[in-house]
């Protein structure tokens, strides 16, 4: 049997009648008379900060008037580890010195105290204590809950961090056309007041113009599909006004002779064959006879008459070099009537010799042969871009990409395009947008970086660039680059909106969002900002339904006590990823339902 130590006993004695006759030890026994009152009741986050308000109530005769007592609220994961300590609040009594806010004995009294802490996902699961500290004399620290700490709030919902990726991605146009028109004109052109074909004319023995027709009928020998060939027939405007539109008819008919003939000439040459030809095809039924043939009809002309060509003399007029052309329109614009208007320009031809040069070409047949380049068909362009894409130019291989849904299927399309058209910057941003969208940031980041350096300042480029940069959460950068992108005129309103839900900014995130609806962020602001029907309206419009939209409904619904919604959907998040069974089980969202049996079903 051990020996009793009267010494230590009488030591301990002592300092128990010291500490209870200074005062501390009333205040610790009646320490649960002083309440507390925390907002929120359950900690949040927004904008990545945590926002603590604590009022207290002091009762009267409870605060020794020597007693100075701090107040350290901390934060504690569900181990009991210390993962954030607030500021400290210090209360003295009226007799105290030092700083501090003064409680009296007598009359007791309140006390506010409020901060703000940056959020961690370790604080999700969470409990917000306090453990007062009481200094009176030489007593230091001594704790007014000695057993245990005081539990002020639970913590942290995190649902404003619920950030999704649905921004929209900037794809640069591929330029491919699904229908090209080449055009091919030259002209015959005719003497003054004359409409019969004359090769001999100085301006049809032009080399140049003579290389313009034999273009036009070159042209023709591609055999490519027809869409139109227009014949336009001009005279110069100094005629009189009838005498012009019928010399415009007989040009138009002349140069129609002209063609037929060159056409006549091709097709004995065999230079142009049927194909290029439209023909007459015996309708289904008819009888056909041994002896009769495909009759072959014209090309598909279409001869206008214009009559004169005045607007083409002033344009002319104005390119000119003549010193006089000011004084000679000034002259034209203001004959009154078109008679007058012809004989004024027929007499400045005598006076200045360039005007009857500019009118000499106006007297004329204009060939305009238009057709279709040919194509590669819709399904050869789908086939070579992932079997084949060297096959492919690169108009068509941008526009390949075009024909899939498959955001993987793009990602290899325009990857392929990279390198086989390595100065394109269209293709690594394309490649870097696709990126994005799977989630590959490393590889988008490398594509980006890429197209910028080709193309730099582009307002696409910079618009992904900024999405890569919100994505790795560097949110200062993501708003340079939206910035810069909006400034060449690229739309970047629902990006700023989804950069101000992470500030903590839901109005002004709604209101960037302009008129834009059933997206998932926008869902998100709306039930941050307390429009929980609004959330609702916008979740149930929002496509594809993901597992996050799942999520989000049911945070929705507790926060509306709609649990047979909360029960529905919180499973059918879980079902859709399994990441949710763990995310669900601790989020405070739910913290009044978490030992439900109903709710322990749904996220099995």
């Amino acid at each position: 049997m051990k020996h009793f130590n009267f010494k230590i006993f009488a030591a301990f004695l002592l300092a128990v009648v010291m500490f209870t006759g200074c005062g501390l030890g009333k205040m610790i026994k009646k320490y649960p008379t002083v309440k507390y009152t925390v907002t929120p009741q359950v900690l949040e986050t927004h904008g990545g900060k945590i926002a603590v308000a604590v009022t207290g109530t002091i009762p009267a005769k409870y605060f020794n008037k020597k007693a100075i007592v701090k107040i350290t609220p901390v934060l504690k994961d569900m181990q009991g580890k210390e993962v954030a300590k607030l500021k400290t609040l210090t209360l003295k009594g009226e007799k105290a010195t030092g700083d501090g806010q003064t409680i009296k004995y007598k009359e007791g009294g309140s006390f506010s105290y409020s901060d703000i802490i940056t959020y961690d996902p370790g604080m999700n699961q969470s409990e917000l204590f306090v453990g007062p500290l009481a200094t009176k004399g030489k007593k230091v620290d001594v704790p007014l809950t000695p057993d245990k700490l005081t539990k002020l709030a639970d913590g942290v919902i995190y649902t404003s961090t619920r950030i999704e990726r649905d921004e929209d991605v900037q794809i640069a146009e591929h330029g491919y056309e699904l229908e090209t028109i080449i055009t091919k004109k030259g002209n015959l052109y005719f003497e003054y007041n004359k409409s019969n074909l004359n090769m001999s004319l100085a301006l049809n023995k032009d080399k140049g113009n003579a290389a313009l027709l034999d273009s036009v009928m070159a042209f023709l020998t591609k055999n490519w599909k027809i869409k139109s060939i227009d014949i336009n027939a001009w005279a110069s405007p100094e005629g009189e006004l009838t005498l012009n539109q019928k010399l415009s008819e007989e040009r138009g008919k002349t140069g129609k002779d002209w063609f037929d003939a060159q056409i006549k000439k091709l097709l004995k040459d065999k230079k142009l064959i049927n194909g290029a030809v439209p023909a007459v095809v015996p309708a289904k039924g008819t009888k056909v006879t041994p002896t009769a043939k495909k009759e072959e009809t014209p090309l598909p002309i279409n001869v206008v008459s214009k009559g004169e060509d005045f607007d083409g003399f002033m344009k002319a007029l104005n390119a000119s070099a003549l010193p006089q052309k000011q004084t000679i329109e000034n002259v034209i614009k203001s004959q009154a009537k078109k008679e007058e208007r012809e004989k004024a320009i027929k007499d400045m031809t005598v006076i200045y010799a360039d005007v009857e040069t500019m009118l000499s070409v106006l007297r004329r047949a204009e060939f305009v042969v238009n057709c279709y380049e040919p194509k590669k068909s819709k399904e050869d362009i789908i086939m070579l871009s992932t079997t084949a894409p060297d096959k492919l130019d690169n108009k068509e291989i941008l526009y390949s990409a075009t024909l899939t849904d498959n955001v993987a299927t793009k990602y290899q399309i325009y990857k392929s395009a990279t390198t086989l058209y390595p100065q394109d910057w269209k293709a690594f941003n394309n490649a870097g947008a696709c990126a994005l969208e799977l989630g590959k940031t490393d590889e988008a980041a490398n594509y980006l970086n890429k197209a910028n350096t080709l193309n730099p300042n582009n307002g696409q480029i910079l618009y992904n660039l900024g999405v890569l940069a919100f994505w790795n959460k560097n949110d200062d950068e993501a708003a340079k680059y939206f910035s810069d992108a909006k400034a060449k005129n690229i739309d970047v309103s629902y990006n700023e909106g989804v950069l101000k839900i992470r500030k903590g900014d839901y109005a002004g995130a709604l209101t960037s969002f302009g008129g834009k609806k059933c997206k998932y962020n926008i869902a998100l602001a709306q039930l941050l900002s307390g429009n929980t029907a609004g959330a609702q309206q916008t979740l149930d419009c929002t496509k594809p339904q993901t597992a996050a939209v799942y999520y989000l409904i049911a945070v929705n619904a507790a926060r509306t006590s709609n649990t047979s919604v909360m029960y529905e959907f919180i499973k059918k998040a879980c079902q859709a990823d399994s990441k949710y069974k763990k995310e669900a089980a601790g989020d405070r969202e739910f913290l009044k339902y978490l030992k439900d049996g109903a709710f322990q079903d749904a996220i099995k």
